[in-house]
């Protein structure tokens, strides 16, 4: 068995708009951690301390001894930003650790100890597994597939400066739904995953529109109807706010630098800087890069 896995893991954008902690799509936006079997010198890294913690529970799950190990990588996925930089964080060191143990765990058992030491599972399943994923909890497991994606999808990222700590932000959304707001965003979810595989481009603006967590939302961050109106102006099929953000995403099949150049510069208009940047769509999840 190795002693050293440097694992490769994607950034996720979760939510999807109506697709409220059950849909997530792995981004072709990567960072590497590698994790040893040997002492950590002491850190103040929050993405080693996040992979580490995921590490050791994952020994624990398996009822092996948890053994001294250390851990190092890269923050190439921007924290508090909606772009699921803890969930890839502990993905990793679950991974890693699953390899350092020789495979014992189940796929089904990382996603569920993942998503447990998460709180949910939308930003976890495709950072584990990669692409488009629906997931859902069913008692104390949680049940995911593989949802296609037609080819020609772009996505356009704004990336505030300021971060929106998901814990933070969750505190603001409703405790209670109308039956009309419930029936909205099922409906909306449910027609998002199938024009996604079939794109049907044009039924992404009214598949992303969402009553449960964005215009709560929209209190910690004001422009962002401004900036989502900026982007489709400017192309872009929809927008929306990727996981708890500060980041919006805005989906296009083309005008890719111009939607974001448009988002770009209504942030800074209504005084949010930030940067842009055009990712896409990834069919890969973690995996292992390297042994030693």
């Amino acid at each position: 068995m190795p002693t050293s896995v440097t694992v490769r893991v994607p950034a996720t954008s979760a939510n999807l708009g109506s697709g409220f902690d059950s849909l997530g799509l792995a981004l072709a936006i990567t960072q590497e951690v590698t994790l040893s079997l040997s002492p950590q010198i002491e850190t103040r890294d929050g993405l080693v301390r996040l992979v580490l913690d995921a590490a050791r529970s994952a020994y624990r799950l398996a009822k092996v001894p948890v053994p001294d190990l250390s851990a190092s990588g890269t923050s190439a996925i921007p924290i508090g930003r909606g772009l699921g930089a803890s969930a890839a964080a502990r993905a990793a060191g679950i991974v890693a650790a699953n390899a350092l143990m020789d495979g014992v765990l189940s796929e089904e058992q990382m996603l569920s100890l993942g998503a447990g030491l998460e709180g949910h599972a939308d930003n976890m399943a495709p950072a584990l597994f990669g692409g488009l994923r629906v997931v859902v909890r069913d008692g104390e497991q949680f049940v995911h597939i593989a949802a296609p994606i037609a080819d020609g999808l772009k996505v356009v990222l704004f990336i505030p400066e300021f971060e929106m700590p998901t814990n933070e932000s969750r505190k603001l959304l409703p405790t209670t739904l109308s039956k009309d707001d419930a029936v909205r965003n099922i409906g909306r979810a449910a027609l998002l995953v199938v024009a996604l595989g079939r794109g049907e481009w044009s039924l992404l603006d009214i598949a992303t529109q969402d009553t449960i967590h964005q215009p709560a939302r929209t209190s910690i961050f004001k422009a962002m109807p401004d900036i989502f109106g900026a982007a489709k102006a400017a192309g872009a099929h929809c927008a929306y706010l990727s996981g708890g953000g500060s980041t919006i995403a805005a989906w296009c099949s083309e005008n890719e630098e111009r939607i974001a150049r448009a988002m770009t510069q209504e942030a800074i208009a209504r005084g949010y800087p930030g940067r842009s940047e055009i990712t896409g769509p990834s069919a890969v999840g973690a995996e292992i890069v390297a042994t030693s």
